[in-house]
């Protein structure tokens, strides 16, 4: 073990937490005789060398002795093993120097092949995985040997998941007689290797493995891609072996039942096509006797998208019980149901919600921006008329603020609601714009306190200075402590804000200040000086100075610079671009100031691949950008989700808003 350690420079080479010189301790520590001490320096080397997957300049010289200890470690050798097969493996190892580490690790092929015959079975498992990742390093007749001879179950599903990733075409045969093995462990893998190695499915496999189902059994970690194996199954197989897999699982015991609703659940989020091939299965399991059942049911619904109106009655059934059990902890099936019917602007949710209010809880909406229709607002304006009840005025206040202009309609109830609730009726008409008699003073106490929202509600309906200039001016005064959401929302009001330009001027400092809040004021100070004054000479730096911070200011910066065009800041807008941040932005300025939509245009369909589709798809439509139109038709009608990441409960429902989208943009980009 010690030979060598002590002539790698160590200190010169880094891992996740900095310089490296910790390692040779840690690597000494993995050959002692108190387990325990191994078990904490693997934990420790292993979150250095291999961090969440990361791999770093360090990893490359520790895999020789990784491999020794997989040979004459005391303890924890299968670990060892194991983990140097990872750092090979692309599924689970990334980073810069990825390539490097495989190599490393494929250069010790010749000292794996005697572990497939090790006495401990946990050895000769993590042995089939090593040796698989070695590629053509070692000959598959290696592992087609041992599985001639193995009888332990575990390593014989380790086997048949090396000779799947190995020699696809050579072990169909095998992994076919596989599943039918009498040990589930070994069926499961087999499925899972005749799947990725991409086989067709041999006649009787959805129904031996359906028979095979245990959750207790599940892959080895390290064979592991995304989850659970039937979740790998269900997300990733042909529709045709999914729809019998599940069949026959829906119909076997309740854990059965239950892990296939999940992995509806989970299909439904990666592919556009499966709400509609699966959810009519979901029917039995909203009424299944067994309560954990029914729950995992309506927990798919609310990840499946717009296609869960198809069980809207069964949502409000559930939903309705929502009352009885609000004061549980966690999410129950009730609570989801609500927030499914919300996410569908079914008014049954409203009803639930306002009863739950009505009952004294004071809990949120049950989603942060619920869909908007003229049915759920009459609903809401039906709940609101008359209420006497602070926590339910206080909800449908909430509520209509979110929704803003579009829920004016609903202005004669929160008029009526000001004395229940001041604040928040009075928030909710600033957030729609309308400023009736009533609400005035309570707008203008708003507006004092630095609400500049209600400051301009007031500018906008009554021509009022005054309220906007003293709520901007609190703001101002807080200085690095101020809101920059709030200051945001002066940037319009620019036409009053004259009283503030000796204030503001002093802003344009051609230094960008230390927090956000005060570089959103340097930015409204930006506008209102080169609005009011035409005075580009006295901006231009502070401008500059903002856009080079980086940040989300900086994003806002850019918009600035998209309103008043200049080419003096290309520079400035290409590195933001390259910080990613607010990426639109520049983007959208560099095209004012005259850039190329062809240059432009790919960048922002990157964006919208990327997930990251904020205001893309207008500003594409602003550019007529109809050199990406090819991709944008592909980002829409293919079947893969484009968007899979943030909240996994949101994300069905948000790429089925950008394919709408996605769709309308087409339209009009190909008229």
């Amino acid at each position: 073990m010690a030979d060598g350690l002590e002539e790698i420079d160590w200190a010169g080479l880094s891992h996740a937490y900095g310089t490296a010189e910790d390692i040779p301790d840690l690597l000494r520590a993995l050959a002692s005789e108190d387990e325990d001490e191994v078990g904490e320096a693997f934990d420790e080397i292993v979150g250095s060398i291999f961090h969440q997957g990361d791999v770093y300049p360090a990893t490359v010289p520790a895999v020789p002795f990784l491999v020794e200890l997989a040979s004459t470690a005391q303890h924890r050798r299968g670990w060892f093993l194991a983990t140097v097969g990872m750092l090979a493996d692309p599924h689970h190892a990334w980073g810069e120097e990825a390539e490097e580490v495989c190599e490393a690790v494929r250069a010790q092929a010749d000292r794996f092949p005697p572990l497939l015959d090790d006495p401990d079975p946990e050895i000769r498992a993590a042995a089939a995985y090593t040796v698989a990742q070695c590629g053509d390093r070692l000959p598959v007749t290696l592992l087609r040997d041992r599985w001639a001879t193995e009888d332990d179950p575990t390593v014989r599903a380790a086997l048949a998941l090396a000779l799947g990733l190995r020699d696809p075409a050579g072990a169909a045969g095998l992994l076919a007689a596989a599943l039918h093995e009498e040990d589930p462990s070994v069926r499961v893998a087999a499925a899972v290797a005749i799947k990725r190695a991409g086989l067709p499915w041999p006649a009787g496999a959805a129904e031996a493995l359906a028979a095979a189902f245990d959750p207790a059994v599940e892959l080895d970690y390290a064979w592991q891609r995304q989850g659970g194996a039937l979740d790998e199954l269900v997300s990733e197989a042909d529709e045709r072996f999914v729809r019998d897999l599940l069949g026959r699982l829906l119909t076997a015991a309740p854990q059965a039942r239950k892990a296939a609703a999940y992995a509806i659940g989970e299909r439904c989020r990666q592919l556009r096509s499966a709400p509609a091939l699966l959810l009519p299965l979901l029917g039995q399991a909203l009424h299944d006797p067994d309560e954990s059942v029914r729950a995992e049911a309506v927990g798919v619904l609310r990840t499946a998208g717009p296609a869960a109106a198809a069980h809207a009655d069964e949502l409000a059934r559930v939903a309705a019980g929502w009352p009885a059990v609000v004061e549980a902890t966690g999410f129950t099936p009730q609570q989801r149901a609500v927030e499914t019917l919300a996410m569908l602007a079914d008014p049954r949710w409203v009803d639930v919600i306002c009863a739950v209010w009505a009952g004294g809880h004071e809990v949120r909406l049950p989603v942060d921006q619920p869909p908007f229709n003229e049915a759920v607002l009459t609903a809401a304006r039906r709940h609101l008329a008359g209420a006497d009840n602070l926590t339910l005025v206080t909800g449908l206040a909430t509520l209509l603020e979110r929704w803003g202009p579009t829920a004016s309609a609903a202005v004669p109830e929160l008029v009526a609601a000001l004395p229940i609730a001041p604040a928040r009726a009075a928030a909710a008409l600033a957030a729609i714009g309308a400023a009736p008699e009533p609400a005035v003073p309570e707008l203008r106490m708003a507006a004092a306190r630095g609400d500049v929202r209600a400051g301009v509600t007031l500018w906008r309906v009554t021509g009022a200075v005054e309220p906007v200039v003293t709520a901007v001016a609190r703001q101002l005064d807080a200085g690095p402590n101020g809101d920059d959401w709030r200051l945001r929302q002066a940037f319009d009001a620019v036409p009053a804000l004259g009283a503030l330009l000796p204030t503001l001027r002093s802003y344009l400092t051609g230094v960008a200040l230390e927090t956000e809040a005060e570089r959103y004021a340097q930015l409204l100070a930006a506008r209102v000086v080169g609005e009011l004054t035409g005075d580009g000479d006295a901006v231009s730096p502070t401008v500059q100075a903002v856009l080079g911070t980086g940040w989300w200011a900086a994003s806002a910066a850019a918009d600035l610079v998209a309103r008043f065009p200049e080419p003096g800041y290309e520079p400035a807008l290409w590195k933001l671009l390259g910080e990613r941040v607010g990426p639109v932005a520049p983007v959208r300025a560099l095209w004012r100031i005259g850039g190329s939509p062809d240059d432009l245009a790919p960048l922002l369909v990157r964006l919208i691949e990327e997930g990251r589709t904020r205001d893309v798809l207008p500003l594409l439509v602003e550019m007529e950008a109809r050199s990406v139109l090819p991709a944008l038709r592909d980002l829409a009608e293919r079947d893969a989700r484009v968007i899979t990441g943030g909240v996994y409960v949101d994300t069905a429902w948000e790429d089925e808003r950008l394919r709408r989208d996605l769709r309308e943009a087409v339209a009009v980009l190909d008229r």
